[in-house]
């Protein structure tokens, strides 16, 4: 039998499992773009990554819900990968074309 908890968990889970696979364009269009992804915000990333961090910490040490930690930990590595790729883009364009840091 469904219960509406486990129904509302499941969409939860697949929710977060296909945005956790929506991270991965953004992350080739970063390593793919030949200048230095100006139209990808650092800070905005940033901000995700700290707030997927804080609500996985929140699950799982306040709540006691792994499954809810595991899924925002994921959603925070991926904020993570794109925030190092987008830095690692425009170090990278820094020191092909000498650009000073701003």
């Amino acid at each position: 039998m469904v219960t509406t908890e486990s129904a509302i968990m499941f969409a939860f889970l697949l929710t977060n499992f296909a945005r956790v696979l929506a991270y991965l364009p953004q992350i080739i269009a970063i390593a793919r773009d030949e200048g230095r992804a100006k139209a990808v915000s650092g800070s905005t990333w940033s901000l995700f990554f700290v707030a997927n961090l804080s609500s996985a910490l929140y699950a799982g040490l306040l709540s006691g819900d792994s499954t809810m930690m595991v899924a925002f930990a994921a959603n925070a590595a991926c904020c993570a990968a794109i925030v190092a790729t987008l830095c690692w883009k425009r170090r990278m364009v820094r020191r092909v074309l000498d650009l000073p840091r701003r």
